[in-house]
């Protein structure tokens, strides 16, 4: 009787479903044809559901323009389409606790306790983690659907609203709720540096800044938040770098990002915590044969679902070579991905304006707003959920 060859990708946001959808779609077919072995596909993630969490600044100011139903929608539904795969695909509730390459098994910790899966490829997704629930998936989805439902309360009545980060979230949020409130709270937008979005050049982080204060927003520049504690009627106290203290009502942390490399052994970690990721395969050298990195937690650029949709040539492809190769079931020519650090970046100031460009091709207030400022792009959530985009290899 043939071995079993489990595909196994950790983590089912942007980046793994991508991976996991093209798999589907491109390779496991092909390989349930191989006379050598029978192939599974694992997916492994602490939440059940995906969260369209580009859409966060305007859930956290109202959950009734974003349902709760619209933008989290269950992880293994877009996989129903793959009927001829039904009995090969299997989804773990955990996180990834350990990797062992040399007995090439991942450790997954789940409601049950840890269990050891072993892998013959791997693909690692685990994304990155913000400091609050109200930006990224912090375990199970409810956590982040009960923080956004209470923001929105207490928006509701909020005086005095902190943010701190000046980058696209800290920019989006200040903009959502400056436009949301329309002046009956102070907000106060703290940026750690002299500017905004570091990704878009001087004049357009200016104009950013503009439209928030005509918004009533206030900036704050090169001044961190380096700690938080809630005060005497529910109230925070928000620390700075410069000694100061800020009171507010709402206090929302929207600064940098950690990667989810934890379980991963140092030698498979940049100088930098994320995957040590080939710029131009997207294989992760230094853990042995057919195991991958894509998304955010990959480090080949710098994040973002624009640029991992131009990684992703190459991942599927070279997914294919390999498996493909080892096998001896076809053929499949490898990619290269080039990186293109292009001035790239959208982002929505309230609903009818915002800054940004493409491809360094500065873009005006209505576009943005067209474009993105609309649903953040929540439309096009079955490119992802249901693997839409890769319908081609």
């Amino acid at each position: 009787m043939s071995e079993t060859r489990n595909i196994v990708v950790l983590g089912l946001s942007f980046g793994g479903l991508s991976a996991a959808h093209y798999l589907c779609k491109h390779v496991l077919p092909q390989l349930k044809n191989s006379k050598n072995a029978k192939y599974e596909l694992h997916l492994v993630d602490p939440s059940t559901h995906f969260w369209w969490h580009i859409a966060a600044p305007r859930e956290l100011v109202s959950v009734r323009e974003m349902p709760h139903d619209k933008c989290f929608v269950p992880s293994m539904d877009g996989f129903k389409q793959y009927s001829g795969l039904k009995d090969l695909i299997h989804f773990h509730q955990g996180s990834a606790a350990g990797l062992d390459t040399n007995a090439r098994t991942v450790a997954i910790k789940g409601p049950d306790g840890t269990q050891a899966l072993p892998y013959h490829a791997l693909v690692i997704a685990t994304g990155v983690r913000s400091p609050s629930p109200l930006t990224t998936l912090q375990g199970e989805h409810k956590i982040s659907m009960k923080a956004l439902d209470d923001m929105n309360v207490k928006l509701a009545s909020a005086k005095h609203i902190v943010i701190a980060g000046g980058g696209p979230i800290g920019v989006e949020t200040a903009g959502e709720i400056a436009s949301h409130l329309n002046g009956k709270a102070k907000i106060t937008l703290i940026a750690g540096s002299d500017r905004l979005l570091h990704q878009l050049n001087a004049s357009r982080a200016k104009k950013a800044q503009t439209m928030l204060e005509k918004a009533d927003v206030t900036v704050i520049y090169g001044t961190k938040a380096t700690g938080s504690q809630e005060v005497s009627d529910g109230k925070t106290e928000v620390t700075l770098d410069n000694g100061e203290t800020l009171t507010a009502d709402v206090y929302i942390p929207a600064i940098g990002v950690s990667p989810n490399t934890d379980f991963l052994p140092e030698n498979l970690k940049s100088k930098n915590g994320y995957v040590a990721t080939n710029q131009s395969t997207l294989r992760v050298d230094a853990a042995g044969p057919r195991v991958y990195s894509i998304g955010d937690v990959s480090g080949v650029n710098h994040g973002g679902v624009l640029l991992l949709q131009a990684a992703m040539p190459a991942l599927g492809a070279n997914m294919a070579h390999d498996l493909f190769a080892e096998d001896k079931v076809g053929s499949f020519a490898e990619r290269k991905y080039v990186r293109k650090d292009t001035e790239t970046q959208l982002v929505p100031i309230g609903p009818k304006t915002g800054v940004g460009a493409f491809n360094g091709w500065g873009m005006p207030g209505f576009a943005i707003a067209m474009i993105k400022g609309k649903d953040y792009f929540l439309s096009t959530m079955p490119d992802f959920t249901e693997g839409r985009k890769y319908v081609k290899a």
